[in-house]
């Protein structure tokens, strides 16, 4: 059983802005309120191979992977558990120096899960967009050259 969550934003900062701050799921705890913890779990900087143990409020600790990683253009962490998803961003840079960003997120359920994954998926449409928004809002309230 599976769904896919996908949607498009514009962000004012340029794409190595976005790209460096969300690629790096270290730092959703500071623009999504759903995630509980999140934890590095592999030495170095953010690559192809980079490990995360990430704890949301609507399910359990899970292990995130990230297997692309194209900078300043797109990323990829997979996780898995009974709800797993392969979330994909890709980036772009528009005319007016924004960023256009477009997520989509190919979700899967197992075993029992199976059984919620409806109604995990309708509420995740709709959380999602918030999550994004917040994200959107974290990198665009601060001025150039900060880190967001």
């Amino acid at each position: 059983m599976a769904a896919v969550i996908e949607w498009t934003t514009e962000i004012a900062r340029t794409p190595e802005d976005v790209f460096d701050y969300l690629s790096d799921q270290g730092n959703e705890r500071a623009w999504n309120p759903d995630c509980v913890s999140i934890e590095k779990l592999t030495d170095g900087p953010v690559g192809v191979g980079t490990r995360f143990r990430a704890k949301w409020k609507q399910g359990p600790a899970v292990i995130t992977e990230v297997t692309a990683y194209d900078r300043p253009r797109s990323w990829t962490y997979t996780n898995g558990g009974s709800i797993g998803c392969v979330l994909t961003c890709t980036l772009e840079a528009t005319r007016s120096g924004s960023t256009r960003m477009t997520s989509r997120g190919l979700w899967s359920a197992k075993g029992l899960a199976r059984l919620f994954f409806p109604i995990f998926i309708r509420m995740m449409r709709r959380t999602e967009l918030k999550i994004m928004a917040n994200a959107r809002r974290a990198l665009e309230e601060h001025r150039d050259g900060e880190r967001a």
